[in-house]
């Protein structure tokens, strides 16, 4: 899998941790919560450094980058660069049917199926 899959499902694996389920799969889910987490921030630490590389500024200093600029375009092109790395992330050792059966049966979860679509990738078919 990408490094763009896992930052850009960050939000849905929020969303999926803070569900209530068995605790048995809630401590699976927290495991690879943590190995998620933990590639996101080297992407998100790239995507800084990429930033102030751009702008020429040094860390700690606000930096942005405008729409439409040629630095924008730079910008895009270099960090869907990074999201095309592959990353070694072992998939989830379950399916995501077993996880939706587990959090299924609280009627207050719920995921959307936008969550769904990004969370797939990362699960057993």
């Amino acid at each position: 899998m990408q490094l763009g899959h896992i930052f850009n499902s960050i939000q849905s694996w929020q969303i999926l941790s803070n569900l209530k389920m068995h605790p048995q799969t809630a401590y699976q889910v927290l495991k690879y919560f943590k190995l998620i987490a933990a590639e996101y921030e080297i992407a998100e630490k790239q995507r800084v450094a990429l930033v102030h590389e751009i702008t020429g500024t040094k860390d700690g200093e606000n930096a942005s980058i405008e729409p439409g600029t040629e630095q924008f375009i730079e910008y895009i092109t270099r960090f869907n660069e990074i999201l095309a790395t592959e990353s070694d992330l072992p998939q989830y050792n379950g399916t995501l049917d077993d996880i939706i059966a587990v959090i299924g049966k609280d009627q207050d979860n719920s995921l959307s199926v936008q969550d769904l679509s990004k969370l797939e990738v990362f699960f057993k078919p």
